[in-house]
């Protein structure tokens, strides 16, 4: 009876998801795909998914890897098969993640198959394939009233058992317009085939180098010309071909490159690690590769930190007539030593209070407090505090000003000159992470100046800049200087952090306005968007 109940309970509540994963971009997978990756027990993923897919599983989940590229299998498709019996047996929710869709060319057939034989449930669930997909994100519309009424779909890259191809050209050459999938290995013969056939040496053809993703790369040529545009541009693998007469509609349909003015760009992103995902994330959306190396790590905890000051200053915040925060930082460190003494926001009350930019001004904003005091737009700095400060009476006015161990001196000079009474708080600290150096080391070790790790370095403070330069006279007293003059381009926020890193030689192409984020990507942006 036991053994029944047991059987029972596992036919019910083991089952294998056979789920299409997208072509790429992880925004493309569908919303049943991504609540069974949630529910899964297991995960059986292959190589092209995106790997931020795999965020979706829960706690504890196994996930296997199981990816096939080329002739390099990490597990033949009959070990796949018979894991995926084995997983189920185990009385366990199995996602079979795959990419693009499972039916088109994924093989996903033969594990149904497999499943069926023993007798496990399975359910399909279709995906965005590639075939349509990667075309319509290079901007070339697979069918067109005026071009095309008919699509071949054809595969590459067949069984390598086989004594000759399936396909058969004479017939695929009449379509309109002829996709081929997985064709990056043979794409010399696939032209041959195709031209012997009957096509054109003269159709348009594009091959589009992982489409959907950061990484795509489109080429443009004839049938004839193809292969040797591809070598010659070193597209890689995985390769989409379209040909026909509807990719010459990508001149005027070519909106994901347009969009995404930083596509494949890849950008160094050097900010402390808990700040690194806001520019990242931004420049993501412009199809930019973040790359992201902290270079500075901040600490709230130091012996340039004195504790005992800042609880003075907190115990006694009713003596100040002015606050001044010029960055996000002093902020969360200030509130951080404030909420651990019992106060909140409500101590602020009837104080001045003084933010450099947005940015600070969203991080006061968290605590439920608008500056009163905000430079002009494109003025957010300690220059534009000081022209909204400069015709104040603040003789004999108690400020209190929150801030780094190190930091530009220009607005506690100008606060002293019109006899404010100023305490300059030190609440944090900028600090090389012991991750930084080893990362640098990796990253640009054997640097090749016309082929450089990286396309875009950014600096968002001196501290980067500083960091930067120390890390890599120490790995090579001459390399900082071959990076500075490689062709490598290097952008700063604002002005004053694009001339302090000059003073290390380093020339900045891009010089954002203002000190924020929004700014900053703004203006990489734009930079890229005139270098078409």
């Amino acid at each position: 009876m036991m053994g029944t109940n047991n059987a029972n309970k596992s036919s019910i509540s083991s089952i294998v998801y056979i789920t299409g994963a997208g072509p790429g971009d992880p925004e493309l997978l569908t919303i049943k795909g991504k609540r069974v990756i949630a529910e899964a027990d297991v995960i059986i993923y292959d190589s092209l998914i995106s790997y931020g897919l795999l965020e979706y599983a829960k706690k504890g989940c196994e996930i296997i890897y199981a990816g096939k590229r080329s002739s390099k299998h990490t597990l033949p498709q009959h070990s796949i098969n018979d894991l995926l019996v084995r997983k189920a047996k185990e009385n366990k929710v199995v996602v079979r993640l795959k990419g693009g869709d499972p039916f088109l060319y994924g093989r996903g057939g033969e594990e149904a198959e497999k499943l069926y034989e023993e007798g496990i449930p399975f359910e399909i669930i279709p995906g965005i394939s590639s075939s349509f997909a990667v075309p319509a994100y290079a901007g070339i519309p697979l069918t067109h009233r005026k071009y095309s009424s008919a699509v071949a779909i054809v595969t590459g890259h067949e069984e390598e058992n086989k004594e000759k191809s399936c396909v058969n050209w004479d017939k695929i050459i009449g379509a309109s317009t002829i996709v081929v999938l997985m064709g990056y290995k043979n794409l010399d013969n696939i032209v041959k085939d195709m031209i012997t056939a009957g096509k054109s040496e003269n159709t348009a053809t594009a091959a589009i180098q992982e489409g959907t993703t950061q990484n795509q790369r489109v080429v443009v040529a004839t049938l004839g010309t193809i292969n040797e545009k591809v070598r010659k541009s070193r597209l890689e693998a995985p390769l989409v071909l379209i040909v026909g007469r509807v990719v010459g509609l990508r001149k005027k349909i070519n909106w994901f490159e347009k969009r995404r003015p930083l596509n494949g760009k890849r950008v160094l992103v050097t900010r402390a690690t808990d700040q690194a995902s806001a520019l990242s994330g931004e420049l993501r959306k412009l199809g930019a590769i973040p790359i992201e190396l902290p270079l500075i790590k901040i600490v709230k905890q130091s012996k340039n930190i004195d504790e005992k000051r800042i609880y003075e200053a907190i115990e006694n915040f009713n003596i100040y007539d002015y606050v001044i925060f010029t960055s996000c930082n002093a902020v969360f460190a200030f509130f951080e030593k404030m909420q651990s003494k019992g106060k909140d926001s409500r101590i602020f009350y009837g104080k001045n209070i003084v933010c450099v930019g947005k940015a600070t001004s969203a991080a006061l904003k968290k605590y439920g407090i608008i500056p009163d005091i905000l430079p002009a737009h494109g003025d957010f700095s300690q220059k534009g505090i000081i022209k909204k400060l400069e015709k104040l009476d603040l003789k004999g006015k108690n400020i209190l000003f929150p801030q780094a161990f190190e930091i530009n001196k220009e607005l506690p000079e100008f606060l002293a000159s019109k006899k404010a009474v100023l305490n300059n708080l030190v609440v944090y600290e900028t600090t090389v992470p012991t991750t930084a150096l080893p990362a640098m080391t990796s990253l640009f070790k054997d640097f090749d100046p016309k082929n450089p790790p990286v396309d875009l370095i950014t600096f968002t403070s001196y501290s980067t800049v500083k960091s930067f330069a120390g890390c890599a006279n120490f790995i090579d007293k001459g390399l900082l200087k071959k990076i500075a003059s490689s062709i490598i381009k290097f952008g700063s926020i604002g002005a004053k952090t694009a001339n302090y890193a000059l003073g290390f030689g380093i020339k900045s192409d891009i010089i954002s306005e203002d000190k924020t984020i929004d700014s900053f990507v703004k203006t990489i942006a734009d930079f890229y968007k005139n270098k078409r």
